[in-house]
């Protein structure tokens, strides 16, 4: 039973930290002045595993970027950045787009959608309560164990 609970413990806090690394270091990489959603990459704002699918998210993969490798963001960011990718074919460079405000993902200019994720995230913008998911297992195992 203990086992059974520690497995979701684990997957949950890893996906809670995977939240909210990436577009944290994106600002950071690029001395932006917000914190991009995870809907720059992925096509849904939880993000996860297999939703990298939006036009810079497949950008940033042709170029390296692989999941819980923080350096394979930088270096895929460097590499758009070096070669002046325009992943929505608009005339303008992804990093330019990015550092304008921005969405790379969007003809035109649409602006980047503000972060809706994680509690541990560092923008200060407000977090999930789904980030809090593994203390509250980990509480629950616990109290089990106690009982």
């Amino acid at each position: 039973m203990r086992r059974a609970l520690v497995v979701p413990l684990l997957l949950a806090a890893r996906l809670a930290h995977a939240s909210s690394s990436y577009p944290a270091e994106i600002r950071a990489h690029l001395a932006l002045s917000y914190t991009p959603d995870c809907t720059l990459c992925h096509s849904v704002p939880s993000g996860g595993y297999g939703t990298v699918t939006t036009p810079f998210g497949t950008s940033m993969r042709s170029r390296g970027l692989v999941a819980q490798n923080p350096q394979s963001l930088d270096t895929a960011l460097d590499a758009l950045a070096a070669e002046k990718k325009d992943s929505d074919g608009d005339g303008v460079p992804d990093i330019d787009e990015l550092r304008a405000g921005t969405d790379p993902n969007v003809a035109g200019g649409g602006a980047v959608p503000p972060p809706t994720y994680g509690c541990f995230d560092v923008s200060g913008q407000p977090g999930s309560p789904l980030a809090l998911l593994p203390v509250a297992l980990a509480l629950l195992l616990v109290r089990l164990r106690r009982v």
